[in-house]
């Protein structure tokens, strides 16, 4: 009788449903019926003070995430991006790989960004977005080194490094958590990036931030970009599209990983 009794409570674990959250909870219900009918969101905010991000789904690590700007001036460009990316629509749809665990694998694999594409609206034609992306030692240091993707991503601070097709080689700090049922990365840039002689955005004043959701059958998917640049006609342009672009590009690079 024990025999049988651990194994059917060995069964009964076997079965339990992995935890996910509820996502008409986590927003409010006309962003979320706008989500069901167009799978997007997006919003963009430009030297505008005390911006309210409208957006931010709500959990802790979004919540947490829609915090990341340290700096005591507000950003000049703030972008938001929600999505809700049903699991049926990636790769095979293997339930192996659409959940928290292979998602957090995923956005700590940077170097698989390199060769990324996006539409370039000024140059009319699809373009590549990164010629190259590595994972580095350190804060300033561009030595090589592997992917780290073992284990839980929870608490992790790693470094990348990005050569940028419009700002030229970047280095991020990419501080990552996770739990069950969520997935997060914060990107912050730790040198400069230059639009041609001009220093545009200062170490500390670009960052992006990443959240995958679990909500069952699909995925919702925060992205916030937040940055400080001078404030100019041709910065504001250059910035809008180089910046939405980007997370565009992630996000569909996020998508065709499964």
């Amino acid at each position: 009788m024990k025999v049988l009794s651990a194994l059917v409570f060995i069964g009964c674990v076997c079965v339990l449903p992995v935890m996910a959250f509820d996502g008409k909870s986590l927003v409010s219900s006309s962003t979320y019926k706008q989500l069901e009918k167009q799978g997007q969101i997006h919003k963009t905010y430009y030297n505008k003070k005390n911006v309210k991000l409208t957006l931010v789904p709500n959990t802790n690590l979004a919540k947490q995430n829609a915090a990341y700007w340290s700096s005591a001036e507000e950003p000049v460009m703030v972008v938001e991006n929600l999505y809700l990316l049903p699991k049926s629509t990636l790769g095979k749809a293997d339930s192996s790989k659409t959940n928290i665990e292979y998602a957090s694998k995923v956005i700590r694999s940077v170097s698989a960004m390199t060769g990324l594409e996006y539409y370039s609206n000024s140059k009319k034609k699809w373009d590549v977005l990164y010629k190259e992306v590595y994972s580095i030692k350190g804060p300033k240091d561009r030595t090589r080194i592997a992917d780290d993707t073992a284990g839980n991503a929870d608490g992790k601070i790693l470094y990348c490094m990005q050569d940028d097709s419009s700002f030229g080689k970047i280095n991020y700090r990419l501080e990552y958590h996770q739990t069950q049922e969520e997935v997060s990365a914060c990107f912050a840039n730790t040198t400069p990036l230059y639009v041609g002689p001009i220093k545009a955005v200062s170490e500390g004043n670009l960052r992006i931030s990443l959240d995958i959701i679990d909500c069952g059958e699909s995925f919702m998917v925060y992205m916030l970009v937040q940055a400080k640049f001078p404030v100019m006609p041709l910065m504001e342009d250059t910035m809008n599209e180089s910046l939405s672009a980007r997370l565009d590009a992630i996000y569909r690079w996020f998508t065709q990983q499964f």
